[in-house]
Parts: structure tokens; sequence; C-alpha cells
């Protein structure tokens, strides 16, 4: 049997959850419940097979919460009218065509049927997209981290400079998440405007 990981898999749970199983292992050997040397003396071909299949498994497992914090964090104004707008705005005459109101899920359907290479640009922008989405709840929980050092350690000079950095990083995170994910949208609109006949397997009507 073959398992294949594609490269939006590693990029929208295997990535995250890699930083949310690194901050586990800190927290543990923080908490002095696993030895470090002891974790590091294990067969190293067992370490990356544990941990590829821990951070995929983690990067599934915190997806919903993601979500959750992707709907409460600012929008930036960055949802799928917005990239309707904007790419009207570049092509006026698309306007009156059916594929621009289309969902664009069925969309991205209908470039994967057409091009699959051209298809696959789009959901590595997506991938992308939710990596960084997902990133941020692990930079979330980092900061929570740093901010609890900043209260029981000594370190209090780095523990700040850890929690500021986090901080920046989770917001930036977020932002640049919804960025991707507009340019994905863009592009696949941008595609869909040369596949021929498209208007007609969506209908002549707006949704």
């Amino acid at each position: 049997m073959t398992l294949a990981v594609g490269v939006f898999d590693l990029f929208s749970y295997g990535i995250p959850g890699a930083l949310h199983l690194s901050l586990i292992i800190y927290v543990l050997v923080r908490w002095n419940v696993v030895d470090l040397g002891e974790l590091i003396s294990a067969p190293s071909a067992l370490q990356v097979v544990a941990c590829a299949v821990a951070s995929y498994l983690l990067g599934h497992l915190a997806y919903p919460l993601s979500a959750v914090l992707d709907k409460v964090a600012p929008r930036w104004n960055r949802n799928v009218e917005s990239a309707r707008l904007e790419f009207m705005a570049r092509v006026p005459e698309a306007r009156s065509r059916a594929f621009v109101h289309a969902d664009i899920s069925l969309l991205l359907a209908a470039v994967e049927l057409h091009d699959k290479e051209a298809a696959s640009e789009i959901t590595r922008l997506r991938g992308l997209a939710l990596m960084l989405r997902n990133s941020a709840l692990a930079l979330a929980f980092a900061l929570l981290v740093a901010v609890m050092e900043l209260i029981v350690s000594s370190h209090h000079v780095l523990a700040g400079g850890c929690a500021a950095v986090l901080l920046a990083s989770c917001v930036a995170a977020v932002r640049e998440g919804r960025l991707v994910q507009h340019f994905d949208r863009l592009k696949t609109l941008e595609i869909c405007f040369w596949i021929p006949d498209i208007d007609s397997g969506l209908g002549s009507g707006h949704r």
C-alpha cells in the first residue's frame, strides 16, 4: 500500500501540526514530564515517522479551532465578493458572464477538468492560505505559553520578547492567509475566464 501526502496536505495540516507538536514537546519538557535527552536518543528513523504522523494528526485535530479563530479575527475585507468585484473591475467584459457569480469551489472543479496543471497552482495557493491560517492557532497557543513564562519565569526579557514576536507573527499569519486566499480566488476567476463554454454549463443567470 502506498501512502501519498500531497502539497495541499503538507501545507494545510503537516506544517501547522508540526508547530503544535513542537509547542507540546516544549511544554512537556518544561514541566519535566518528558526528558529531552531520552527523546533525542531515540532512533532517528522512528523519530521522523512519529513526528510526521503526529504532526499530520494534530493538524487535522486543530483544524476546527483554526476555523473558529479565523471567524473571530478581523476580516480585512477579504471575502469572496471582494475577489469578484476586483476581478470585474479589472475585466469589465466579464461582468455579464455566469461564471463570475458561480460558487468558487464549483469553478475550481471546472478548472480541474479543463487543466490540471492550472488547478494545481490554485490548490497550492489554497494550501498556503490554510497553512497560514492554521499556523496562527499554534502561534496563539505559543503566545499564551510565552505570557505564562513571563509571569512564572525569571527570564522576563526573553519571555517578553518572544511574546511580542509571537503576537506579531500570529496577526501577520491571519492577515497574510486572507491575502493569499484572495489571490487564489482571483486566480480561479482569471483561469475560468479562458475556459471555453464554461458559461453554458453554469447557466446565464447570476447567483
